[in-house]
């Protein structure tokens, strides 16, 4: 058995943004992934404030900005005629818009940052069946080669996704529920009236529809807009009475929908974040970015040597945030005749009223709650250079 260095398992963009957390602070680790190579699908499609609060200090926030669109708010509308509408300005806060980025090109900006800090990504790496997993004993197998390694790290990260071997390893108990009704999507090219600098949900009879475009920051001028389309329903496509899609798909899937969170975020040496501590609908926007605020959190942890608050720091926030966005998903989702007409009725009521207003922006923004050990950068001058002084890495 070989002594590592700290040990991330996944290098999707939570894997990654601790590696980039880490390496701030002389922390390098070592990250493996069992991909041959980075997905090539959107998967998430927004950035929100807060996870750009927390990329600031290491510039990468500046490198989203450059690709993404910013999104200035929600349009809900039902009947072909708009019945509510939420806008981010509201926010009052120095990136008051989310940022409409795919999951792949942010990805592609952290594997850059961790280039630039020496730090590679060793692929086709997979962790097996550890039975001293908790004491940070790892053993992993070349999916190439199949060679076997073991390895004693001082810690593991697991940011492996929502079949976590890691977690199944370890045996923690990950409570929640699964809808039975499919969800849709496809990404496709569209021509539309929908304001492309909005998100935009549809109450439809049988459920609900939401569209937003989706960015890259590779699109060439002329170019139609790929817009993310996602129903509760088969074929949500048919429900564009609006919108005409004018190319291929360029992606589609159906899924499941799922709400759960692990019972511990840590069992001995072993720590979970993202998708591999906590599930739940795309409603709330706010996978891919608690996954990220779960990789800050935990860097900001070891840099203390304090990953024993781990569990205290984040099960409490992850927790009330899958509750919340439960919430959220039950009310919009309108699965039943009486659900749906309480839906169509109480909706663009609501939605009039500043605290409810107010309460959806800040659970999509991802500032619904105060991040312990985090300070934001003043409010002014959001677009001016703000010095930074880079670590060098050791090693």
């Amino acid at each position: 058995m070989t002594h590592s260095p700290p040990l991330i398992i996944g290098a999707g963009p939570v894997g990654m943004a601790a590696a980039s957390f880490l390496s701030r602070y002389d922390i390098v680790p070592r990250i493996v992934d069992k991909r041959a190579e980075p997905s090539k699908f959107s998967k998430a499609l927004a950035v929100n404030p807060r996870t750009l609060e927390l990329f600031e200090a290491s510039g990468i926030t500046d490198k989203l900005l450059a690709l993404g669109r910013k999104i200035h708010g929600t349009t809900i509308h039902r009947n072909g005629r708009i019945v509510a509408e939420v806008d981010f300005e509201a926010l009052e806060h120095r990136f008051p818009f989310m940022l409409a980025l795919s999951q792949a090109a942010t990805e592609r900006v952290l594997r850059e940052d961790l280039a630039e800090r020496g730090i590679e990504i060793e692929r086709q790496i997979e962790l097996v069946d550890s039975p001293n997993l908790t004491e940070g004993n790892a053993e992993l197998v070349h999916v190439e080669t199949q060679a076997n390694e073991s390895v004693a790290a001082p810690w593991i990260l697991a940011s492996d996704g929502a079949h976590s071997l890691a977690r199944k390893s370890v045996h923690v108990p990950f409570p929640g529920d699964t809808y039975d009704r499919a969800w849709v999507l496809d990404d496709i090219p569209l021509a539309t009236d929908f304001a492309p600098d909005r998100a935009h949900i549809k109450l439809q009879d049988d459920g609900f529809l939401f569209m937003m475009p989706i960015h890259t920051g590779e699109e060439k001028p002329g170019e139609p807009t790929v817009w993310r389309v996602m129903g509760n329903y088969p074929e949500p496509l048919g429900q564009l009475s609006e919108s005409n899609p004018v190319g291929e798909s360029q992606w589609n899937s159906s899924f499941h929908i799922a709400h759960r969170l692990v019972e511990s975020m840590n069992v001995g040496k072993v720590y979970f974040a993202g998708d591999a501590a906590h599930l739940h609908s795309p409603v709330g926007a706010r996978g891919m970015n608690l996954g990220i605020e779960d990789a800050w959190v935990f860097a900001e942890l070891a840099k203390r040597d304090e990953l024993s608050l781990y569990h205290q720091q984040r099960w409490p926030i992850d927790n009330a945030i899958i509750q919340r966005i439960r919430t959220m998903t039950g009310f919009v989702k309108g699965e039943s005749f009486i659900k749906r007409t309480l839906r169509n009725l109480l909706a663009p009521k609501l939605l009039h009223w500043k605290g409810v207003r107010e309460a959806m922006l800040r659970t999509v923004s991802g500032l619904d709650h105060p991040v312990p050990l985090f300070q934001p950068a003043p409010e002014e001058s959001p677009t001016e250079p703000q010095p930074r002084t880079r670590r060098r890495n050791r090693g």
